[in-house]
C-alpha cells in the first residue's frame, strides 16, 4: 500500500494535466516549462544547466529515451554491463557513487547541485524515493559514468558532440501512448478528456506532457547524430530487445567496449528480465516504474482504429523520412486477428 501511494504521488505530480501558476494550461499540461519544452514537477533547473556543461569523459555513457519508451530497462542493463565483473558479481574496490543507479535511474535535470540543508528534505523524486541525491554524486560515479535522462538533444552535454557515447532507446509511439496513459492507474482526463484535462492522445500529439512529443523528440536526436557523433551512438529498439534479450545485451556490450561472459550474460539476463524488475529483486524504483513490460499492448486500449491513426499521420508528417524512426512502422500495425479490437468503437467514460 505504501509504495503504491508513492507511486499515486508521482502520478498526480508528473503528469498532472490541472493549469498550475508557473505555466498557463493552454501552453502546456506538464507543471514547469524550460527552454520551450514542458518539463515534470521535480525538474530542477539548476542541474538541467549543469549536465549541459558537464565536460565529459572519453568513456561516459549517455542514455536518452523518450517517457515509458523502456528507460528504466535499458538503464538497468547497462549498469549491469559495467559494474558487474565477468563471474557477474559487483566490481570490488569501486571509488565514488558506485551504487548509484542501480535500482533505476537517476535524472540529472531532477537534481540540486548540493544536498539542501533543511533536515526536512526527503530527497529526490516522490517521497524522496530515489534518495537524498544532489548533481556531485551524479558526477562521482566511478568510470564509466551513466547518465540516462528524457530531455531533448539541444539539452544535453555540450562536450557530447565531441567525446562520450550515446544510447538513444526507441519504442513504437503506440505503445510509449498506451504505457504513459496507464502508468499505475489510467490518467484522470481520460483518453479524450473531460473536466480534468485535455485527455491523454490530445497531450500526447500536442507535446503538452512532460518533455515535450515524441514526434519532435526523436528528429531532434536523429539530426544530433548525425551532425555531432554519428560514429559514437547506438540506437536500440525496445521491440528488439523483448525479442532477443541476449543478442541486445550482447549488442550494448560490444558497443560500450565491455567484456561479456557466458556467466556474466547469465546474470544481467536474469537481473532485468521484467519479473525480476517488476518483483522488486533489482530494487524498489523498478517496481514502480516497470508496468507491463509487452510490445503491442496498444492494441487492447479503448482507442478506435480512427483515433489511432492521428498518431499515424503524425509520424508521417514529421518522422516519415526519419531514419532511425523507420524500423518502428511495423510495430505501428496491428497484429493479424487483433484488427477487431482496435477497430471498435472506442466508448470512452468521461468521468475516469
Amino acid at each position: 500500500p505504501k509504495a503504491m501511494q508513492l507511486v499515486d504521488t508521482w502520478r498526480r505530480r508528473w503528469f498532472r494535466s490541472s493549469s498550475t501558476a508557473m505555466v498557463p494550461k493552454q501552453s502546456t499540461a506538464a507543471p514547469k516549462s524550460y527552454a520551450g519544452w514542458p518539463m515534470p514537477s521535480f525538474f530542477n533547473e539548476d542541474g538541467c544547466k549543469a549536465f549541459g556543461d558537464l565536460e565529459l569523459e572519453e568513456d561516459d555513457i549517455i542514455m536518452v529515451s523518450f517517457v515509458k519508451a523502456g528507460t528504466t530497462w535499458v538503464n538497468k542493463i547497462i549498469h549491469c554491463l559495467v559494474r558487474l565483473d565477468e563471474s557477474g558479481k559487483p566490481q570490488e574496490n569501486l571509488s565514488g557513487s558506485a551504487d548509484l543507479g542501480a535500482s533505476g535511474q537517476i535524472y540529472p535535470d531532477w537534481l540540486p547541485l548540493e544536498k539542501p540543508t533543511d533536515p526536512e528534505w526527503a530527497g529526490i523524486g516522490p517521497g524522496g524515493m530515489m534518495g537524498k541525491v544532489d548533481f556531485k554524486d551524479l558526477t562521482s560515479q566511478p568510470r564509466p559514468r551513466l547518465f540516462s535522462t528524457h530531455l531533448p538533444a539541444e539539452l544535453l552535454p555540450k562536450s557530447l558532440a565531441s567525446k562520450g557515447r550515446l544510447i538513444y532507446v526507441m519504442r513504437n509511439p503506440k505503445d510509449c501512448l498506451n504505457s504513459l496513459h496507464y502508468f499505475r492507474g489510467e490518467a484522470k482526463d481520460g483518453w479524450l478528456g473531460n473536466e480534468h484535462g485535455e485527455g491523454s492522445l490530445k497531450r500526447y500529439l500536442s507535446g503538452a506532457n512532460a518533455y515535450g512529443s515524441f514526434f519532435d523528440h526523436v528528429p531532434s536526436m536523429q539530426t544530433y547524430i548525425d551532425t555531432k557523433c554519428s560514429d559514437r551512438a547506438l540506437v536500440v529498439y525496445y521491440e528488439d530487445l523483448k525479442l532477443n534479450h541476449d543478442e541486445g545485451i550482447a549488442t550494448l556490450s560490444k558497443f560500450l567496449g565491455v567484456p561479456l561472459s557466458p556467466e556474466k550474460l547469465k546474470v544481467v539476463r536474469d537481473m532485468t528480465t521484467f519479473s525480476a524488475m517488476s518483483g522488486g529483486t533489482v530494487g524498489k524504483l523498478s517496481t514502480i516504474l516497470c508496468r507491463k513490460g509487452v510490445s503491442g499492448d496498444w492494441v487492447n486500449s479503448q482507442l478506435s482504429a480512427e483515433q489511432w491513426s492521428l498518431l499515424d499521420q503524425a509520424f508521417e508528417e514529421k518522422l516519415g523520412n526519419c531514419k532511425i524512426a523507420q524500423p518502428l512502422r511495423a510495430w505501428m500495425v496491428a497484429p493479424p486477428n487483433e484488427g477487431d479490437t482496435v477497430a471498435k468503437s472506442a466508448t470512452l467514460e468521461s468521468s475516469n
